[in-house]
């Protein structure tokens, strides 16, 4: 047979604590819970039979995640060439390896708050695959893209963010965050550049990225 028992969640922002309290016959017991197991039990306990739309997804999107009212997209640029620039000089149909990027949406507004790249392995695509440093300027360490005073776009349409890797790979480069011990040849931007304008990409596995010791699961769950 059922018994019902009185509960009292008790949430303290000052100790980080949540306690959950039930009452049952006279009894108190008592039980403290963290932030991730309370959501969960609540996420758990929701009855609801409704279908909720997240709309149509980026193309290339292999991930998304809803953060208050806006949307991460993960996204993976289909191509292993680029047009990009350095001080002047145009480097078209520029080989590169395989480059994921995330996006923070506003939907509100249809701006992008953050940009993030990384450069994994060109295999199929799991939490498993393997990342490497960035051989190249403008990402710092955390991933997070280092746009300068340049405006990103707004998209009404979230399904048009796509176009946004090839629009960043676009932009002008500089020496910013570029280090020569970020690649295995050592050299400085302009030298790793005219030595790599005419390789396959494939040789950015073989002779030029370094592993940093992180997987595709570590640039999805970062924050």
């Amino acid at each position: 047979m059922n018994q019902e028992f009185d509960t009292i969640i008790k949430i303290s922002s000052a100790r980080a604590e949540i306690v959950v309290e039930q009452e049952n016959e006279g009894i108190t017991s008592r039980k403290m819970l963290t932030s991730e197991a309370f959501y969960r039990a609540l996420l758990g306990s929701r009855y609801d039979d409704g279908i909720h739309p997240v709309g149509f997804l980026p193309e290339h999107c292999f991930s998304a995640a809803a953060v208050g009212k806006d949307y991460i997209y993960w996204l993976r640029y289909p191509e292993l060439r680029a047009d990009i620039s350095y001080f002047g000089t145009e480097y078209a149909d520029f080989p590169l390896p395989r480059l994921v990027f995330s996006f923070k949406y506003m939907p509100d507004s249809g701006k992008i708050g953050d940009a993030c790249l990384a450069v994994v392995k060109d295999e199929r695509l799991s939490p498993e695959t393997p990342t490497f440093i960035y051989p190249f300027s403008n990402v710092f360490d955390s991933n997070r893209i280092c746009l300068g005073n340049n405006a990103l776009p707004v998209y009404k349409d979230p399904t048009r963010i796509h176009t946004l890797m090839r629009y960043i790979l676009s932009l002008p480069n500089n020496d910013d965050m570029f280090s020569p011990q970020n690649s295995r040849l050592e050299l400085g931007y302009r030298d790793l550049l005219e030595h790599l304008k005419d390789k396959p990409p494939e040789y950015y596995y073989t002779d030029v990225l370094i592993p940093n010791k992180k997987t595709l699961r570590d640039f999805i769950s970062w924050r």
